[in-house]
């Protein structure tokens, strides 16, 4: 649990989350009353994902949103991928399910019919249970009657 003086700084650590530090996933939460604090539940988590090989015409806020959709739910993108600086890549915020196949690549359908292939790399994958649906533990770490 991490207590921030001040609102504005609480906001930007949270906006501009989820860190790796020191090789470590930290995904942040803002507390609420009653909320648990294991994961348990948590049945979805924020992962930043690289996205690469996209068309330039779907370099928009819009156009990335539209491609990450398919991994879960878009959050935001970097500054890079916002100021387009580097145009290799982008980097984007996705809410991911513990139920996510976490894809390597993304079958895109242009105007055009044609298609292209989007290159999906996590830096970070977290365990997640596929009977339970939850990140909490794995298949086989789950618990077994006796």
């Amino acid at each position: 649990m991490v207590k921030f003086d001040k609102g504005q700084d609480r906001d930007w650590v949270m906006d501009n989350g989820p860190w790796d530090i020191w090789g470590y996933h930290l995904a942040l939460r803002k507390w609420s009353k009653g909320m648990s604090l294991t994961l348990e539940y948590c049945k979805s988590i924020m992962v930043w994902v690289k996205l690469s090989r996209v068309p330039i015409q779907y370099w928009t806020k819009l156009g990335l949103s539209y491609i990450a959709s398919v991994l879960g739910k878009p959050l935001h993108m970097d500054v890079n991928t916002t100021k387009r600086l580097a145009l290799t890549f982008a980097r984007v915020c996705v809410d991911m399910t513990a139920t996510s196949t976490f894809p390597d690549n993304i079958i895109l359908e242009l105007e055009d019919g044609n298609t292209t292939t989007i290159g999906v790399e996590y830096p970070w994958r977290p365990t997640s249970c596929t009977l339970c649906k939850v990140f909490d533990h794995f298949d086989k770490n789950f618990p077994t009657a006796v």
